[in-house]
């Protein structure tokens, strides 16, 4: 429980403490199937990392190319509109052999910064507090920042590709 709630509140905070560009294209949210990745990231360019915008902000992440965590990962993911009005929370429950992944690198890597990517786009960059994941059985909650609109293209496209069952 505690890894969900310092994930997602790690994740809205450094989203609302960050200011907005404006100026980057928004992507289509409404695209099924979703793709969700997460990667290990730098703030700072290094050899084979690639770099790549952060979504709403004015700022470039440095990305690792091995997704921890990707789509053939994941059992189910639901999207659920956050109490302040704006953006979601995925509740991602892993495959077995994800949470393994995931408890392992994030273990490793505490401190270092996590990017969570939508559809190729980094829409935060939390950081990693302690290991995570572990139990396919738990979800890990996602903060994603979006507009209220945005929000709720991606919740429905999230729902058509990981239907509830």
């Amino acid at each position: 429980m505690y890894l969900r709630l310092g994930l997602a509140l790690s994740i809205v905070a450094s989203w609302a403490c960050s200011p907005s560009t404006g100026k980057a294209r928004a992507p289509d949210w409404r695209r099924v199937p979703v793709t969700l990745e997460l990667r290990l990231a730098r703030g700072a360019p290094a050899p084979g990392l690639v770099p790549a915008p952060v979504y709403g902000q004015a700022r470039t992440v440095y990305l690792y190319p091995e997704a921890v965590l990707g789509n053939s990962d994941i059992a189910r993911a639901e999207a659920i509109q956050t109490r302040i009005g704006r953006g979601l929370i995925l509740q991602v429950w892993p495959t077995r052999a994800g949470a393994a992944r995931m408890k392992e690198v994030t273990g490793r890597h505490v401190g270092d910064s996590l990017a969570v990517l939508i559809d190729s786009v980094v829409v935060s960059v939390p950081i990693i507090q302690q290991a995570m994941g572990g139990d396919p059985k738990l979800p890990s909650d996602i903060g994603v920042p979006l507009e209220p609109e945005e929000a709720q293209q991606l919740a429905a496209a999230v729902s058509k590709t990981w239907p509830h069952r």
